[in-house]
């Protein structure tokens, strides 16, 4: 075989090989996304509530949202009407719990397709409460501590808050309290002496004061003074008559 022969064969061949895997693949059946993002399941709802989620199923004829009672109801109820067009994440429907009473609730959403199968989506658990008061969190008390003392607000600080002056200004009673058992107490008879005056120097009262004589203190002074230059005179003696020696 030539070369020229054997060319066509091979291309033949490799494009059988690259075309195989998509010929032999399944034809793509679509997207499925089919959900209710709220309200969520295990939640308390009133009033007018919105059904948010989407709708997307694979050869889509429309889809429709229903309640029932219960966690798992027998019977199911259509809210607001069927829709022929696909949704994804935006409003489903529009349902108003006022027309139902308070009770536990589930809601379906169901996507039918063109052939008549169909896919759903169940949310359980929901709790319309519309005559029972909304729920609140309990405040938290805080224990007041123990040994507080309360000020007591000035004449100002009354005046200004609205209490009498008279009333913030009352002084406390003071009560007499007796002394132990067994203790006397005894009140002096005598009158407190007076504080005793200062003597002057000079005067006859500081004089007599003094434990010495002044006149022998002259004398003693005059005759140490005498006595010590007797010595003087003598030193110097003594030295000059070593000196001529």
């Amino acid at each position: 075989m030539s070369r020229r022969a054997f060319l066509p064969f091979v291309i033949a061949l490799v494009f059988l090989a690259v075309a195989a895997p998509a010929l032999a693949a399944p034809l793509r059946q679509g997207e499925l996304r089919l959900e209710i993002i709220s309200p969520a399941a295990g939640s308390e709802i009133r009033g007018i509530v919105p059904i948010i989620g989407s709708a997307v199923v694979p050869n889509f004829q429309f889809y429709k949202v229903e309640w029932g009672i219960g966690s798992n109801p027998s019977q199911w109820a259509v809210i607001g009407s069927i829709h022929d067009s696909q949704v994804t994440n935006n409003q489903l429907e529009v349902w108003d719990t006022n027309s139902v009473p308070d009770d536990t609730y589930t809601l379906r959403l169901t996507g039918v397709k063109n052939d008549g199968n169909w896919e759903e989506y169940v949310v359980r658990n929901l709790r319309v409460s519309n005559t029972a008061p909304a729920s609140t969190a309990t405040p938290t008390v805080t224990p007041t501590p123990e040994g507080t003392l309360t000020p007591t607000p000035t004449p100002d600080e009354a005046s200004s808050n609205g209490t009498p002056a008279a009333e913030a200004a009352e002084t406390p009673e003071v009560t007499e309290t007796e002394p132990p058992a067994g203790v006397q107490i005894i009140a002096p008879t005598a009158a407190i002496m007076g504080p005793t005056a200062t003597p002057e120097l000079g005067s006859e009262s500081a004089d007599s004061l003094l434990p010495f004589d002044t006149e022998s203190l002259k004398d003693a002074f005059v005759f140490g003074g005498l006595a010590m230059a007797a010595v003087f005179v003598l030193v110097g003696v003594v030295f000059g008559i070593r000196r001529l020696i």
